[in-house]
Formats: C-alpha cells, structure tokens, sequence
C-alpha cells in the first residue's frame, strides 16, 4: 500500500474562462476598491496591500504560483504576461510589491499585462488594466485626486461591461443562427441516408461525389469564416470612449495648465499606445482639439467641456455598438446564400439524385 505522500499531487485546476463584461468587471471593482479606500485617507501603500490580501482570485493566483507560474512580489524584473498572469490576484499582487518598494505602480501593471495575449476577454482584462495604468500614472505625476480618479475610472470600466453584457446578448441570436444554418448540409446528408439513398458511397466512391465534397466542405469552410469575421468586426473596437479627454480633464483638475497637463497625458498615452487602439487615439486628438479650441475661445473652465466630450464619445460608442449587434443579424445571411445554400445542395440534394439515378441503371462513373 503506497503512502499518501508518494501520491501524485493533484494538476491545478485551470481558471474558468470568462466573458469580457466579466473581465472589465474584475477591474473595475477593484479600482472601485482603491478608490473607497485613499477616499478614506488610507496611504496608496496600505490600499493595495488591503485590496490585494481581499482579491476575489487570491486563490486562484495561489494555483499559478504552484503550478510554476510567474511569482508574485518579485523585484523590478517583473514577468511577462501569459493567460494565468492576467488573473487579477497576480496583477493586484504586482501592483502591491511596487507600491511597497515605492516603485512606480503603473509600470508594474504595465509590465504583467504588456505581453498578454490579444484574444477575446483575456485581451479586453489586459487593456482595461493598461488603462487603468495610464490613468493612475497621469493621476499621480499632475498630482490630481487618485480616489477621485479612480472612482470615475470605475464608473467607465462598469459602464463599458454593462455594454458588452447587453452586446453578448444581442450577439446571442446571431451567432446562434450562424452555428445551426452551418449545420444544414449534415442534416441533408443524414436526411438522405434516413430516406434509404446510399449517399455516402456516392460521396466517397464516385468523381461526381468527390467533387460534390470537395466543394461543399470548402463553402461549410467559408462560411464559417466569413460568419466569425462579421461578428468580429461588429464587435466594439474601445472599452473607454474618450479616454484621453477624461486623462486630460483629470490632468487639469489638480491646476495644470493646458500646456503641461497636454504633454503630460501625451506622454502617458504614448507610453501605454499597445493598450489603445490607433483609431481611439485619433478621435480622441481630434475631440481634445476641438474642446480646448472652443474653451479658449469662449473663456470658460475647460474639465466640464472635456467631461461632456468624453461622455458624448461613450454615447456614440454605445449606439455604433447597438446598431452594428442589429445590423450583423442581417449580413449573417449573406454567407448563408453564397456558401451554406449551396453546400446544403452538393451536400445533401446531389447525393441523393445520384443515388436515385444509379438505381435505375443511370451510372456516373
């Protein structure tokens, strides 16, 4: 009888995947956290170091570091990021160290989240974390309200979750009908053999069935293809309209002049470029141009303008996002008429007259 302690120890258990709402969530609740806390008066030190003994995935952090992941509280050499490193109990952990040592806590969160892969939620938790540096590293250099900051950064991140959560559900439909339309030739083909007609022989036994496959299992391909990158692209391309307008407002609110709160966010935005998308970043100059243009111009406080950009950007961002979840519903029926219509014919209706034909004395090779 073997002892217990020659028995293998048990493989940990993977993290469940999550959606993106649930990755922003995630984030924003812990910046929620930190917020309440320096509103408080508690030190930035003793924030994270509460929030990080309190992290919801402690346990799961405590997996990683068993199975070989990344260590948690290293030196200023921290790892790069894989799937597990995003868990928010190794990032919170991180950011913890770095508070401790009075390192720079943006860059340490930078640092984990900098090589995270960029695919569905894992991507969205490592750019909300990479915003959320950018804007603890603008709060602290232009010396603004970090409670303040965070709490607004908060209320953005659980404003863009919610938006994924109802865009989840709009998506629901379509992706739906996408998998059950992908499936009609096997329902053909299996309807045939239900029949009586030898489809599969045809299928795999004669040139005219070669080709009918050949064919059908490239549009089935295609299909597929061409379905997932219609989902794609109607998926929202920015977690936080108008973040820039909201690092600048938070720049100025602690007294800094246009001039210096500019270069300071610019900086900033540069430094964290991986975590915002070309296209954001544009719209986001382009809209900080036009505020500081018309408070210049009128003579008026410039945050409230920049606060009201920002929060026009994120209405438009909403409504492009409703309107692409309606919208793809509709093109979703373009690959079913290229690609799956006719792969349900070669599929599923050829066989069956072959078969039929062969019967009779009709043969095709």
């Amino acid at each position: 009888m073997s002892r217990a302690t020659d028995a293998p120890a048990p493989a940990p258990r993977a993290a469940p995947a999550r959606s993106t709402a649930d990755a922003l969530e995630e984030v924003a609740a812990i910046a929620q956290r930190l917020g309440v806390l320096l509103a408080a008066g508690v030190t930035p030190e003793r924030a994270w170091a509460y929030v990080a003994e309190t992290a919801d995935d402690a346990e799961a952090a405590a997996r990683d570091r068993s199975a070989g992941g990344p260590p948690v509280g290293g030196g200023r050499g921290m790892p790069r990021a894989g799937p597990s490193a995003l868990n928010p109990g190794v990032v919170v952990a991180q950011a913890a160290a770095a508070a401790g040592r009075a390192d720079d806590v943006s860059e340490a969160i930078a640092a984990v989240c900098g090589g995270a892969p960029r695919a569905g939620a894992a991507r969205h938790r490592s750019i909300a974390w990479g915003l959320f540096a950018a804007a603890w590293a603008v709060a602290v250099r232009s010396g603004a309200p970090l409670a303040a900051c965070l709490q607004r950064f908060a209320a953005e991140l659980s404003h863009a979750a919610a938006l994924h959560r109802e865009l989840g559900v709009a998506f629901a439909g379509p992706r739906s009908t996408a998998r059950l339309v992908g499936a009609l030739p096997l329902v053909a083909l299996l309807f045939g053999l239900g029949m009586g007609f030898d489809t599969p022989r045809v299928l795999f036994a004669t040139p005219v069935g070669w080709a009918c496959l050949g064919a059908g299992l490239a549009l089935m391909l295609a299909s597929q293809r061409w379905s997932r990158r219609l989902l794609a692209r109607a998926e929202p391309r920015e977690l936080v309209p108008g973040l820039e307008l909201e690092l600048m407002a938070v720049a100025m609110a602690s007294g800094a002049s246009v001039e210096r709160a500019r270069g300071l966010v610019a900086s900033v935005v540069d430094a964290y470029a991986a975590f915002l998308p070309v296209p954001a970043r544009e719209a986001d100059a382009r809209a900080l141009d036009r505020v500081l243009a018309l408070a210049a111009r009128a003579g008026v406080p410039t945050v409230g303008l920049l606060r009201a950009e920002a929060q026009r950007r994120r209405a438009d961002a909403d409504a492009m996002g409703r309107t692409a979840a309606a919208a793809v519903a509709v093109r979703l029926m373009l690959p079913l008429a290229v690609c799956v219509l006719p792969a349900f014919m070669l599929l599923g209706v050829v066989p069956v007259l072959v078969a039929l034909f062969s019967s009779t004395g009709v043969t095709f090779g």
